[in-house]
């Protein structure tokens, strides 16, 4: 994870913040937790060893000049505006850079008998690509360049909060510079021996720190995207909190409005935050500004993960002129679950596991009777309501209950179980798959936009005693 040593004051309520936040429940609860100061960062009585002197492998055009750091496990350390220009990116710690960094359970989490770091066992299995909290540096198994504008490095990636524990994965990243666009490309092989699915957590996909000069963080969280409607700017010192990006971007810029932006296509949900002085500050200096990509991700014990993105690099007009040069977001449901869950995930329930072939296999019931509820989730999403007045869903369901319920999220719903909308729908438990068509124009909240959905069962219908053995083979989602 990324938050800095004990050379830090300030910014630690920052990882402590993350730690609950990455650690909770799913996205059922989106809190932004107070942050407490805590003196020496929360380390401990000893200060970790200062970071290894960079070893930079460069790309450079005349837009863009970008460095990755194979004594920071390939991340990226070195980001400037053409050659001439400062480096943006945050080099206080071997944990802020703008890498790649993933979590799992279990909470906390130990390996070969080390125990994490206090302040950090909320974060569980947390593989870094830079490296660990005492800033031992993820190791760079290879690397290469593939041709002038593109770098490829593999990575054995550092348990965080653990003291110099590779994690049971490796990572890949392939570079590539397009214009004033730095390409993305992350890979990770998982390879841990504890088979148990763990909930879905949010994945840092990808995670990037810049100096105290570009304080201005900047995005269109709207419900009229694509015109050019107005942005939304916060341009002061802020904790951690939630980015709806209906744009599919979010930017941190300075005093002239220039800097660099994160685009993901279809992703919905990012989170930023300041920490330290605004506007002034290097590279070594501890002011910084934090900006990730959070989708939720189920990280199976032999998972494959893989996601792309763009680093865009420039004034405020072209990073968001970039976004608006792409395909455009889906506009309503289209998931076929071929080989993969395509961001769908669970609360309280699971699947039978990775790879997935051609259904998501789901209890249709409670994994821990204790918890109220059980809920199969999609990912965020933006739909206008309006143009999705009906829902496709292909599944076999395997259960005593005669209904099963689908459930939405609007701008501004915190959690699932204190809506009072939602919509039942027959079902055949036989086990054989069908079509069932859900008929939304007479569903009165079904209205506006709508930012997720979720399938759960009616309440009372599950017979007690049979939550083990329901099932729904879920094929599609669509419209």
């Amino acid at each position: 994870m990324q938050f800095g040593t004990g050379r830090q004051i300030g910014q630690v309520g920052l990882m402590v913040v993350l730690a609950i936040w990455l650690a909770g429940c799913g996205d059922n609860i989106e809190t932004v937790f107070p942050a407490p100061i805590l003196p020496n960062g929360g380390f401990g009585p000893s200060t970790p060893p200062p970071i290894p002197p960079p070893q930079r492998v460069f790309l450079e055009n005349g837009f863009v000049k970008v460095g990755i750091d194979l004594n920071a496990g390939g991340a990226i350390t070195y980001l400037a505006n053409g050659p001439t220009s400062a480096n943006m990116i945050n080099n206080f710690d071997l944990g802020r850079q703008l890498q790649t960094s993933l979590y799992s359970g279990p909470v906390p989490y130990s390996q070969n008998g080390k125990q994490p770091v206090a302040y950090w066992a909320g974060l569980g299995w947390n593989p870094v690509q830079t490296g660990d909290i005492h800033n031992n540096p993820s190791a760079v198994i290879t690397y290469r360049s593939d041709s002038t504008n593109r770098l490829y490095v593999k990575t054995a990636p550092l348990i965080w909060p653990l003291l110099n524990e590779p994690a049971e994965c490796m990572m890949e990243h392939w570079y590539e510079l397009r214009g004033n666009v730095v390409h993305v490309r992350s890979r990770t092989q998982i390879t841990r021996r504890d088979t148990t699915q763990y909930e879905a957590r949010t994945q840092e996909a990808p995670c990037m720190y810049l100096n105290g000069p570009y304080y201005r963080m900047v995005t269109y969280s709207g419900n009229q995207p694509f015109p050019y409607d107005a942005l939304w700017e916060v341009n002061t010192a802020h904790g951690s909190a939630d980015r709806y990006a209906t744009e599919n971007w979010a930017a941190f810029v300075n005093k002239e409005g220039r800097g660099a932006g994160i685009y993901r296509p279809n992703e919905f949900r990012f989170i930023s935050g300041f920490f330290g002085a605004t506007g002034s500050g290097g590279e070594r200096d501890d002011p910084t500004c934090y900006l990730t990509a959070v989708p939720f991700y189920i990280m199976d014990y032999n998972n494959v993960y893989e996601f792309e993105y763009d680093i865009v690099v420039g004034s405020l007009e072209q990073i968001r002129q970039f976004a608006y040069n792409q395909p455009r977001p889906a506009t309503g449901p289209n998931y076929r679950f071929t080989n993969n869950r395509q961001g769908w995930h669970y609360n309280n329930t699971r699947d039978a596991g990775w790879p997935i072939r051609n259904e998501l296999s789901v209890q249709w019931g409670r994994t821990d009777t204790t918890e109220t509820g059980f809920s199969v989730k999609s990912p965020k999403v933006f739909w206008r309501a309006a143009e999705v007045p009906r829902l496709l869903i292909e599944a076999a369901f395997t259960t005593t209950a005669p209904t099963a319920r689908l459930n939405w999220r609007k701008p501004g719903d915190i959690e699932f179980k204190e809506l009072t909308g939602g919509i039942d729908f027959p079902i055949i438990g036989d086990g054989q798959f069908r079509t069932y068509t859900i008929d939304l124009s007479r569903a009165t909240e079904w209205k506006g936009i709508i930012t997720q959905i979720q399938l759960e069962a009616t309440p009372g219908t599950i017979r007690p005693g049979s939550e083990r053995t329901g099932r729904i083979r879920l094929r599609s989602v669509s419209r």
